[in-house]
């Protein structure tokens, strides 16, 4: 597996991964579809690269150039948390633990740079998502947050009762290697 940071001429291949991932229809059931309580596509190339601008989206590839098979939003938040999202594999290669491998190297990567834990939102109806986090030491904070209903970005919700809740996990405090999320550069 290879890991690397996407660049603005990957923003196409990005949002056609995320709509397959989040909102295909007919046979991508993937742990990600969230058909059932949103419609339209998940984002688009200008969504993609607004994220871009407030972070890095880390790619998943089995062989260099490859096609991308995974992506995750990395942002740093105020209180120095690294905030991970949209988080997306390919419906076609889910369940060979590609979404666990880009987790643990986000993960690994935020505990080299000296993060004190990680933070997400997931939206409160996709209980298994949830599970699914939990088995990997997250754990819901508390807070909940309104659903961004007025976002072009996330689609046209099917529910008007949709909450996003917060989950974070500690990090250990690993060695002296400082890296610029936003940029992937040493500081």
């Amino acid at each position: 597996m290879i890991f690397e940071d996407a660049l603005p001429h990957d923003a196409a291949g990005i949002a056609a991964l995320v709509n397959r991932a989040y909102r295909a229809a007919g046979g991508a059931d993937g742990w990600t579809n969230e058909r059932e309580l949103i419609e339209g596509p998940r984002t688009s190339d200008d969504g993609v690269r607004r994220l871009l601008e407030r972070g890095r989206i880390v790619l998943l590839r089995e062989e260099a150039d490859g096609p991308i098979i995974g992506c995750i939003h990395v942002a740093i938040d105020d209180d120095g948390a690294w905030h991970t999202s949209m988080l997306a594999v390919d419906p076609d290669t889910q369940a060979v633990g590609s979404g666990k491998a880009i987790k643990q190297e986000v993960e690994r990567q935020a505990m080299s740079a000296g993060a004190p834990r990680m933070r997400m939102e997931v939206i409160r109806q996709r209980a298994a998502l949830i599970a699914w986090h939990r088995r990997r030491g997250y754990e819901p904070t508390g807070a909940i947050l309104p659903f961004p209903y007025d976002d072009p970005f996330v689609g046209r919700p099917l529910r008007p009762d949709l909450e996003l809740i917060v989950m974070e996990k500690r990090l250990p405090v690993a060695g002296p290697d400082k890296t610029n999320v936003a940029r992937g550069t040493p500081q």
